[in-house]
C-alpha cells in the first residue's frame, strides 16, 4: 500500500517543476533580440585620391610613383574606381649598373614601366571599428578591385594592355578624410608573354557627397 501512494506523489512533483520551467522558457523565447551591426558612419559618394607608391618587383628598376585618381561610390559595398593613374620614377639597381659596365649591356635593352592607368571595379565587404589602446575608435574597411589596365614601357616606349587587381584598407579620418593602403598586381602583356607588376602604394583620399544612404 506504501508504494502506491508514493508513485502518485513522484509525478505530482514532476508536474509541479515541469510548470515552474515553462514560464522561464516562455519569457526566454520573449526576449528582444539585440543586432550589433550599425549604419556606416562615414558614407561616400565621390572620392579624389592622391598617392605615392613604390614598383619593388623589377630587378634592374625600381620605380617610385605618384598617381591620382577618381571612384564613384553606387553604394557602401559598390564602387567604380573610374580611372587610377600613376607615373613612375625609375630608379636604376647595382645589378643594372652591373649590366652596362661589364657586359656591354645596352640601355635600350632593359625595359622599364614608365606610367600606367587602371578603371576598376572596387568591392567593400567588410567595414567595421577597432578600439585604439582604448582611447580611440578607429573606423576602417576591406576593399578587393580589379579591372583592365594600360602601362607605357621605356626601352623601346611602347603602349601595352592588361589587367590589374588587388586590395586594400581605408582608415577613416574623419567624413571628408581618409587614408588608404593597397596592394595591387598588373599584368602586361607583351604579345602573348605577360609581364608582371607588384604596385604598393598609400593614398590620400578626400571624399564628399556621401549624405544619408
Amino acid at each position: 500500500m506504501q508504494r502506491s501512494t508514493l508513485v502518485p506523489a513522484a509525478g505530482s512533483l514532476v508536474a509541479i517543476a515541469l510548470a515552474c520551467l515553462a514560464p522561464g522558457v516562455a519569457r526566454a523565447d520573449d526576449e528582444p533580440v539585440t543586432y550589433a551591426v550599425q549604419n556606416r558612419e562615414f558614407p561616400i559618394r565621390h572620392e579624389l585620391t592622391a598617392s605615392v607608391g613604390v614598383l619593388p618587383v623589377n630587378a634592374f628598376t625600381k620605380g617610385i610613383t605618384l598617381g591620382v585618381g577618381y571612384t564613384y561610390h553606387f553604394t557602401p559595398t559598390w564602387s567604380w574606381e573610374v580611372a587610377q593613374f600613376a607615373y613612375s620614377f625609375g630608379i636604376d639597381t647595382a645589378l643594372k649598373q652591373e649590366l652596362l659596365s661589364n657586359f656591354q649591356v645596352q640601355p635600350t635593352q632593359i625595359e622599364q614601366l614608365e606610367l600606367f592607368l587602371s578603371s576598376n571595379v572596387v568591392a567593400t565587404p567588410l567595414y567595421g571599428k577597432l578600439a585604439l589602446v582604448n582611447r580611440w575608435v578607429v573606423h576602417l574597411e576591406f576593399f578587393l578591385d580589379a579591372g583592365p589596365a594600360l602601362g607605357r614601357y621605356l626601352n623601346p616606349t611602347v603602349w601595352r594592355g592588361g589587367f590589374d587587381a588587388g586590395g586594400g584598407f581605408r582608415f577613416f579620418v574623419n567624413q571628408l578624410f581618409s587614408v588608404r593602403v593597397e596592394v595591387r598586381d598588373y599584368t602586361f602583356f607583351k604579345g602573348a608573354s605577360p609581364a608582371s607588376e607588384m604596385y604598393i602604394g598609400l593614398a590620400a583620399a578626400l571624399s564628399f557627397g556621401g549624405g544619408a544612404r
